[in-house]
């Protein structure tokens, strides 16, 4: 499987049927992964097919206000089938009630991550989710616990050159109102359309923010923080959001993904260049692991004043 495009067109996902156990079964072992408690939470799982075989599947079992997420696998050359899968389990899970989703991983932590899920210690899992057999035997104890909060109620995936309208939305907003970006002129929609082609063919992923509807409320890309080959493990990141949902932790969804696929990409280092008085964005990147590198005093100037900016960094 491979976790770095969409498809092209959605695959037809459905809910499980006790005629898919068997299948759904062998496609884990395949796979090397669990099938304690499957046929248990059959009814949970999600599962895409074509004319002959299973595709992928992907399971959820509740537990209270907290849900684990299980069994995301998708035979090879099905492209961008495990994003789609997460991200219709958890608009499920959110549907039900879930405020919370976990899972368990050995191999797979840079795929959850960019579909926002984030590394976090035992004590931070919901008491009623350990109590799953996922947590007592079903998976080594080397496995990574992943967390994602779902009370946002968006998903992350890749964009697509459709995003590009609302995306240039977000980004104008800020050049007109802000000092998030030091851009004075407003981007037309080429000049979008050219960044997000720029980003996909160097192999650096753009990704947004969608409500279930399908509505870009927020995005986050990355690129090379300097040209020259000296930088070439050193990256810069941008992340933008609806002015109607800041404060939602959409940020927090947003920046471990392209983290995610920067350390994949190779990139040792990430670079956020913030502006210094933005209380907000420095401890958004604080909470993720950024510390302030360095401090440009009046560096930009906007709106008639002097601007100091932060150079803010984590290592990946």
């Amino acid at each position: 499987m491979s976790p770095h495009a969409d498809l092209p067109h959605a695959q037809h996902l459905r809910a499980a049927e006790p005629g898919d156990l068997p299948a759904i079964e062998a496609l884990l072992r395949e796979h090397a992964l669990p099938t304690a408690g499957v046929a248990e939470h059959l009814a949970d799982f999600l599962v895409a097919r074509d004319a002959s075989a299973l595709m992928g599947c992907a399971g959820l079992e509740f537990h209270g206000e907290g849900v684990l997420l299980r069994s995301v696998v998708a035979r090879t050359g099905h492209q961008g089938l495990g994003g789609q899968m997460v991200r219709a389990a958890l608009r499920q899970a959110r549907q039900r009630g879930a405020q919370w989703a976990v899972l368990r991983t050995t191999t797979a932590e840079g795929f959850f991550a960019q579909q926002g899920f984030r590394r976090v210690e035992l004590t931070a899992v919901p008491t009623a989710v350990k109590a799953s057999i996922e947590f007592h035997g079903a998976c080594p104890d080397a496995s990574i616990t992943m967390l994602r909060d779902l009370r946002s109620g968006v998903s992350v995936r890749a964009a697509r050159e459709d995003d590009m309208p609302a995306v240039l939305e977000i980004y104008n907003e800020e050049v007109r109102h802000s000092t998030a970006t030091y851009q004075y002129a407003e981007r037309t929609l080429d000049e979008q359309v050219a960044q997000w082609l720029a980003k996909r063919a160097d192999g650096h992923r753009f990704f947004v923010a969608v409500t279930d509807e399908d509505q870009v409320v927020g995005y986050a890309n990355y690129g090379l923080f300097r040209p020259r080959e000296g930088w070439r493990f050193t990256c810069e990141h941008s992340v933008y959001l609806h002015r109607d949902w800041r404060g939602r932790g959409l940020g927090k969804l947003l920046l471990p993904a392209v983290m995610a696929h920067a350390r994949e990409r190779g990139f040792h280092s990430m670079v956020g260049v913030v502006d210094a008085a933005n209380v907000a964005s420095v401890r958004l990147h604080e909470a993720l692991g950024f510390t302030v590198a360095g401090v440009i005093r009046e560096g930009g100037y906007k709106f008639d004043r002097w601007l100091d900016v932060a150079f803010m960094q984590a290592m990946l």
